[in-house]
């Protein structure tokens, strides 16, 4: 595995996780049992979750970046070994 695939892997695992705990954390997310119409997240706890997701946002971009530089580099590597240098 690449190390930028391997990147990806660990953001997903890491905003999973974090999403889990959110909705488990009751000063956080209010669960109702009564359908999920009724779930949400509560109020005082929004500015923080915007931020959480403005955080992952920026993570998912830069991990995406690397992801096209290693493959542009990868590119040009592979062009390179294909030329012919015995002139």
């Amino acid at each position: 595995m690449k190390k930028s695939e391997l990147n990806k892997q660990i953001l997903k695992d890491m905003i999973y996780g974090c999403l889990k705990e959110l909705g488990h954390n009751d000063s956080v997310y209010y669960h109702s049992n009564f359908g999920t119409k009724y779930c949400h997240i509560k109020d005082d706890a929004k500015d923080h979750c915007l931020k959480i997701f403005e955080d992952f946002v920026a993570k998912i971009r830069e991990v995406e970046e690397n992801v096209y530089s290693e493959r542009k580099k990868q590119d040009t590597f592979e062009a390179l070994k294909g030329e012919d240098t015995s002139n």
